[in-house]
């Protein structure tokens, strides 16, 4: 229960955007595919091996994402949907894919990656119910940034980080109001918790 409180905690006291922060509905704890948590995990280590940080210097980041049906309104409501426009159910069936990322917004400020936000109410901004659920939802993902390098001006050429780093964060003043974080591998990032939320 402590797990699914801090989440929560962290959802609200993220809302930095000056509108009334949302009711907490629902958390689920999302269990990713054998295949791609030996990934994610052999990624970390590697990534702590070189860089010596801790856990690979992994940070839970929210994203918000396109979401076609009613997963995880209630308890009854536990199954993927199989539509290929549910973004969400395919990233909890199979994790994130760049080839993937960007159809729907056309990639970033900084290139060809998979973008988080420490900002929930940012990660809000892109979070898309088109299945009929009353309530909304996000993902809150375990993403490994080992170095990463603060940008403060936008480059959308980007495929991978600068040479030498691991992840990119925007950083708020020029071109964001609000941060994000940016990776540019599949196996750096999972996603750990769905989020139900209502205004």
């Amino acid at each position: 229960m402590a797990s699914f409180r801090d989440v929560s905690k962290q959802f609200r006291s993220q809302w930095k955007h000056p509108t009334p922060v949302p009711t907490v509905v629902r958390i689920w704890k999302i269990y990713c595919d054998k295949g791609h948590t030996d990934e994610f995990s052999r990624y970390k280590h590697a990534i702590e091996r070189k860089t010596g940080f801790t856990g690979g210097n992994s940070k839970r980041r929210f994203h918000g994402t396109v979401r076609a049906c009613t997963v995880g309104d209630s308890v009854n409501q536990q199954e993927l949907c199989r539509s290929t426009a549910c973004s969400l159910c395919c990233i909890i069936r199979t994790s994130f894919h760049i080839a993937k990322a960007g159809q729907r917004t056309n990639f970033g400020r900084f290139g060809a990656g998979i973008y988080t936000s420490a900002t929930s109410s940012k990660a809000n901004d892109y979070v898309d119910e088109c299945g009929g659920s009353p309530f909304k939802a996000m993902l809150l993902s375990d993403v490994v940034m080992g170095r990463a390098v603060k940008m403060a001006i936008g480059d959308e050429d980007l495929t991978q980080p600068p040479a030498g780093y691991d992840s990119v964060i925007g950083e708020p003043g020029n071109d964001l109001n609000y941060d994000e974080a940016i990776v540019y591998k599949n196996e750096a990032i999972r996603p750990l918790f769905l989020v139900i939320y209502k205004h």
